[in-house]
């Protein structure tokens, strides 16, 4: 099963020790803790920031900050299924497995406080789809959500969808508050509360018809609550996803470079298949005499084996006229969810991979002792067996010796 975790971050745009906030522009974009649990909200102004905690530290907004470096580095050392959008302090991660990885979880917030600073903390909620997961999140800051569990992971906090534990769970996001949805302007929503509709549920019975000359044609898109965001955009690929060779100032044979290729091949099969997926769509870039030759092979059907890649892989004219290669490197652009049945056969093909190891090794333990046994008694040869007066002498001293 395929789980969504969404996390809203504090402080992760600045460097700050103490109580900051990050500006840009005269206003608020982050905050620290301590200046949030004041009231600091992205949003106001610096001025009335500064007003509400004296000696607060001002920092500008400039790029991508050492905190959220760190934790991008977290999460895409736990899957590749990695969504982040610094400006507005939220990511989303995809995770897979038969139950709640709370575990996981719980080792993941440990990797990520170990970037982070007292004034920074990362607020996470667990659901099945990211817009349910980002829903759960903005209701629990209204309200404690009825059935849901909430956890501590050290400093940060998590929150469960009840459907997600087995309980009842229908029709549970129809009572969602209106307060918590976030594709509904303010001005709106403060009119919907005012008019006495405080859940999805009371925004659905209302007609649509009516709706619509109430708040205008935009009016449509609030009842798709749940037909908001249902998949991932990923991140681009880390370098993980990514393999590459580089030559001395001689080069190798255009042949000595395609085993080079096939190698970075296997080496990133092989780490892709740790995160049960497989290459959609494959990059390779090879640096002949003075000039690049690059070019995309789309798998038509991902898979782990890089025996079956390699078979697919189609190689340009240009690459032929190539008499030496200089550097290759490969990178998967594009990659696909290996199906269960393929992750299983994944799994026990390294088990017979061990047992194959663990087999040899015995065989070269049995071999040692055999040398060993020979050097002792040289008439002692493979196959012999112990003729019917051995088998009758051991028989009587077995007996003697009760």
């Amino acid at each position: 099963m395929r789980y969504s975790l969404y996390g809203e971050c504090e402080g992760l745009l600045g460097e700050g020790q103490g109580p900051f906030v990050v500006e840009e522009g005269g206003v608020v974009v982050d905050a620290s803790r301590t200046a949030a649990r004041a009231g600091v909200r992205p949003g106001i102004p610096v001025r009335e920031a500064l007003a509400l905690v004296p000696g607060c530290h001002v920092e500008s907004a400039s790029g991508e900050s050492t905190s959220w470096r760190h934790l991008r580095q977290v999460l895409w050392s736990h899957t590749p299924w990695v969504e982040t959008h610094p400006d507005e302090r939220r990511f989303w991660i995809e995770l897979s497995g038969p139950r709640v990885p709370l575990a996981e979880l719980r080792q993941m917030a440990r990797d990520i406080r170990l970037g982070l600073t007292e004034e920074q903390r990362v607020v996470l909620a667990l659901a099945k789809t990211p817009w349910q997961a980002r829903m759960l999140l903005a209701w629990s800051r209204q309200e404690r959500v009825p059935g849901a569990l909430y956890r501590k992971l050290g400093t940060e906090p998590l929150v469960v969808a009840p459907d997600l534990l087995n309980r009842d769970a229908e029709a549970f996001w129809i009572r969602a508050p209106i307060a918590a949805s976030w594709w509904i302007p303010d001005d709106a929503k403060a009119e919907l509360l005012s008019l006495g509709v405080f859940r999805l549920k009371d925004l659905a019975e209302i007609p649509e018809d009516v709706l619509c000359a109430r708040f205008g044609e935009q009016a449509r898109i609030w009842r798709m609550n749940g037909m908001g965001k249902t998949s991932l955009r990923p991140d681009r690929p880390p370098e993980a996803w990514s393999a590459s060779w580089r030559g001395d100032a001689e080069g190798v044979p255009l042949e000595q470079a395609k085993m080079r290729v096939r190698l970075c091949l296997e080496n990133l099969c092989g780490h892709l298949a740790r995160f049960g997926l497989a290459v959609q769509t494959l990059s390779i870039a090879l640096w002949a005499e003075a000039r690049e030759i690059r070019w995309q092979k789309r798998i038509a059907k991902p898979t782990p084996r890089p025996d079956a890649l390699w078979a697919q892989m189609a190689w340009p004219e240009e690459v032929h006229r190539a008499q030496r290669i200089w550097s290759v490197e490969l990178c998967a652009t594009e990659v696909a969810q290996l199906r269960p049945v393929q992750v299983s056969l994944l799994e026990q093909g390294e088990a017979l991979d061990a047992l194959e190891a663990r087999d040899s090794a015995n065989r070269l333990e049995r071999l040692n002792a055999w040398d060993q046994w020979m050097a002792r008694w040289p008439k002692l040869q493979r196959g012999m067996t112990a003729d019917f007066r051995e088998r009758r002498l051991a028989l009587f001293l077995a007996e003697m010796a009760r």
